[in-house]
């Protein structure tokens, strides 16, 4: 029974974020053998400055405890931790003379003995100090110290999915349902504070995977071998022109150990099934790592639809003596009109296969030299199968234009769909890393080719109520996203510790399609080239002891060139932008900081925007995209306030986005078929607010909670939509002794406003239950998705008046889905390991200036 009370009280708690961060970046839990620093430290006015390397690569150290201890009582008076540069600062340091203790897990710690601060000298430049590697043996995985669930870093947010036991044996998609700042909508599609334009990256990289459908993609990343996953609300100028909204980054497990050590997971649900493996190898200066593995889903739901119209008759107008009947008649009632109604009613199953493979290389030529190298390959295929009754009906109106007459029934027929959607992605990369004398200062040579090939094929046949075929309509599209990036980057430390950043980047795409309606070749092929250089700057230094700056620019040269089968419908263009970016942090308190920042940034549309094939999803739908788009043009604007306390963290952020030439989701109603496409007609004004936190009330339990709420102004030539929404998620655990703990997950997301009509609310909650095995290198779990709750409903709506005509539209959509869910997943980790220095910190290609796709079938 308290056990039950225990779970209840899990799920109704809330609470606010995760902030670590002293005037240097301060991880949530210190290293083991880390000192302590005293209560209540000595005041004065010195200033102890130096920067922690590793004796033998001469990278920086980043997390290194260093203490301040009183030479004469040898007690420790202060203390901190270097940031991701291995830089620290110790102010406010009183008179005397000083041992200076810097320790690392993994490495020998160092003392520097006689650091004196005086009267005639307040500073004490300590320049590089060198660790040297313990090379301490480790019998197995030793985790030193426990990351929270919510980390709030300098630039980013970082949610430890590893640490959530809820995430396994899901997806990517599962993961992000719990990641703060972002929501999901019904069909898995990803947004960050209320914008769907968001980059996301897998391992710091671009992948073509994400051009078609990110909702898609995510489906094939089983949550198993993510580690964590960044959020970056306000990039720095060294970034690509980004989502407007922001980055996704997500990192994937792998070993940076000296050894051989792997994990299997397999897993077995009632909704979905996965197993995979990852194998780590680390001798000597040459690093391996090997990950593949299988996800298959499996899901059912029901399906309501109902499409109303208004068609205009014009060959038979009003007579002046029926305007008479009727003075209030308005100028679109004075047309003959009658109402279109189509309802489908039936169900439809999903499912899918995926497979992954990835391999990573990493070799260390000499100390100062190192290259990367490494290939991931994705491939998949989804099934749609959906068994429908469609019913039209039209109703004439009344003579005196009034009213209309009661619907009469026009056609009936059974409708069967299938869709099949099939997908092979390829990342290659190599990178070459170049270490410089002095600390920080590096040069880094990237290289990436990205390929994804998608093919889809749409096939409906419509059966009359009795049985006889009535016709069959098939549609196919053959989609290819090829991407080529060079990219430079270089870093030099300034004085007083400020570092300067410079690079240059090129990128070259190439998107073709290739279209067949019922066999035949309908002039749909076409090809579209982009090409883009660019450049950019950053620095950052401190104006005084509590403020710092961060500054840069980016130019960005984009050409674009369209090819298509008729020549009448080529067409090239070029552009160019400067992109600004500053960022302001002033230390209230040393744990208390306040942010603000603004950027200004530029989106390109991929490939699920721009494949004109037009794509009948139903017997009344056709999607297709718009080859013509424009870039979107944003400016973003942030302000950041952070504290933590005891066992508790708060982040507060209030934002705001105003986008220019946006690129909104188009519908029309012709001849009772929904037309959906893409146009660069909306003004998309965003002003929000976020709130996230952690708290630990006691040891053994831990509280997450996120809210984001925001208000959206949209605005086109023939339409506007306005409205306020907002998002929240809450997650806790506890740790019950003897291996066994508990975990849950819940979320809820409002009504979303759209230029046309809104998209449902909904609701999700998980539950888990863990017990490690095998001395804590396996584990046994319990997770069950939405177990009270047996399908979850969803309302959508689209209104609005046809651009063409102007006549008024509507389609009512009721989308019910089975998510109640239950998996049981077997984990076990092997190997045994060698610490040999602090993880590398590998730079790699982000191409984060392209508009990604939402899902919903378009290739």
């Amino acid at each position: 029974m308290k056990k039950l009370l225990l779970l209840t009280l899990l799920s109704c708690a809330t609470t606010a974020p995760i902030w670590a961060q002293a005037p240097t970046p301060r991880p949530q839990a210190a290293p083991a053998g880390a000192t302590p620093a005293a209560a209540q430290a000595p005041q004065g006015a010195g200033r102890i400055t130096g920067t922690v390397v590793d004796s033998t690569t001469s990278k920086p150290v980043e997390f290194a405890t260093i203490a301040l201890i009183n030479a004469a009582t040898g007690k420790t008076v202060d203390g901190t931790v270097t940031d991701e540069k291995g830089r620290f600062v110790l102010t406010k340091v009183a008179n005397g003379t000083y041992t200076l203790s810097i320790s690392f897990i993994g490495y020998d710690t160092k003392e520097l003995k006689k650091v004196t601060i005086s009267a005639a000298d307040q500073e004490a430049g300590l320049g590089s100090v060198r660790l040297s590697s313990s090379h301490t043996k480790l019998q197995e995985v030793t985790v030193v110290g426990e990351k929270p669930l919510i980390e709030d870093k300098v630039d980013r947010l970082v949610y430890n999915a590893e640490k959530d036991i809820t995430n396994t044996g899901g997806t990517a998609a599962d993961v992000m349902q719990k990641v703060p700042s972002i929501s999901l909508d019904q069909d898995g599609n990803i947004q960050m504070r209320g914008s769907s334009n968001v980059r996301v990256l897998i391992n710091g990289k671009p992948s073509t995977v994400m051009a078609g459908s990110v909702a898609d993609a995510l489906k094939q990343i089983p949550a198993d071998v993510i580690k964590n996953v960044e959020i970056i609300t306000s990039p720095s100028a060294k970034y690509d022109a980004e989502g407007t909204a922001g980055i996704v980054n997500i990192i994937t497990k792998k070993n940076s150990l000296q050894g051989v050590t792997g994990s299997v997971t397999l897993t077995g649900g009632t909704r979905s099934s996965n197993g995979n493996a990852n194998v780590g190898i680390k001798q000597g200066k040459l690093g391996i790592n090997v990950n593949a593995g299988t996800n298959m889903f499996y899901s059912k739901g029901a399906m309501n639809i109902q499409q109303i119209s208004q068609a205009d008759i014009k060959d038979n107008p009003l007579t002046p003596a029926e305007e008479g009947d009727n003075p209030n008649t308005t100028v679109v009632e004075k047309e003959r009109r009658a109402l279109n109604n189509t309802l489908q009613q039936g169900t439809s199953t999903v499912d899918g296969m995926f497979g992954f493979g990835q391999l990573g290389l990493e070799y260390d030529l000499n100390e100062k030299n190192s290259l990367a190298a490494g290939i991931r390959v994705n491939t998949g295929t989804f099934k749609m199968r959906s068994h429908q009754l469609a019913t039209s009906t039209q109703a004439d109106q009344n003579e005196a234009r009034t009213t209309f007459l009661a619907p009469r029934q026009t056609d009936q027929y059974n409708l069967s769909m299938k869709n099949n959607n099939q997908r092979l992605s390829m990342d290659l990369n190599l990178d070459f890393t170049h270490q410089f004398k002095k600390p920080q200062q590096e040069l880094t040579l990237l290289a990436l080719y990205s390929q994804t090939d998608q093919d889809n094929n749409v096939n409906q046949s419509r059966y009359e109520i009795e049985g006889p075929l009535r016709s069959t309509t098939i549609n196919e599209n053959e989609g290819l996203n090829k991407e080529l990036t060079f990219q430079a980057d270089y870093a030099h430390p300034m004085p007083k510790n400020t570092l300067l950043e410079v690079g240059a980047k090129g990128i070259m795409r190439d998107v073709s399609s290739s279209s067949l309606y019922n066999g035949l070749d309908l002039n749909g092929d076409f090809s579209y080239d982009q090409n883009v250089m660019a450049s950019y700057l950053s620095y950052g230094f401190n104006l005084n002891k509590r403020t710092a700056l961060k500054f840069g620019g980016r130019y960005e040269y984009t050409d674009v060139a369209g090819d298509f089968v008729n020549p009448e419908q080529d067409f090239t263009t070029h552009y160019d932008n400067f992109i600004p970016n500053v960022t302001l942090a002033y230390d209230l308190k040393p744990n208390m900081k306040l942010r603000t920042s603004f950027t200004q940034r530029i989106q390109r549309p991929q490939l699920f925007y721009l494949n004109p094939y037009r794509q009948q999803q139903g017997p009344n739908v056709v999607v297709f995209g718009n080859p013509r788009l424009d870039a979107e043009l944003t400016d973003s604007y942030e302000l950041n306030y952070s504290t933590f306390f005891k066992t508790t963290s708060l982040n507060a952020s209030a934002y705001m986005r105003i986008t220019d030439n946006a690129i909104e989701t188009i519908s029309e109603v012709l001849r009772d078929t929904t037309f959906v496409t893409f146009d660069n007609i909306a003004k998309n004004k965003t002003y929000g607010m976020s709130l996230s936190g952690s708290t630990k009330p006691i040891p053994a339990w831990n509280v997450n909670a996120n809210l984001n709420f925001y208000y959206v102004d949209l605005n086109a030539p023939f339409a506007s939509n306005a409205g306020w929404m907002y998002n929240i998620n809450v997650s806790s655990g506890y740790t019950f002794g003897k291996g066994v703990s508990a975990q849950f997950s819940g979320g809820f997301n409002s009504d979303r406003v759209q230029l046309q009509g809104k998209a449902s609310s909904f609701s999700y909650h998980n539950l888990a239950i863990r017990k490690e095995l095998f001395a804590k290198k396996g584990a046994l779990s319990l997770g069950m998705d939405n177990p009270f709750r047996r399908a979850l409903k969803f309302e959508n709506e689209l209104a609005g008046n046809n651009r063409n005509n102007g006549l008024p539209f509507r389609t009512e959509s009721l989308v019910t889905q089975y998510n109640r869910g239950f998996r049981l997943t077997f984990e076990y980790r092997f190997g045994k390991l060698q610490q040999q220095g602090p993880p590398k910190r590998r730079k790699s290609i982000r191409n984060d200036d392209a508009k990604q796709g939402d899902g919903g079938g378009v290739q």
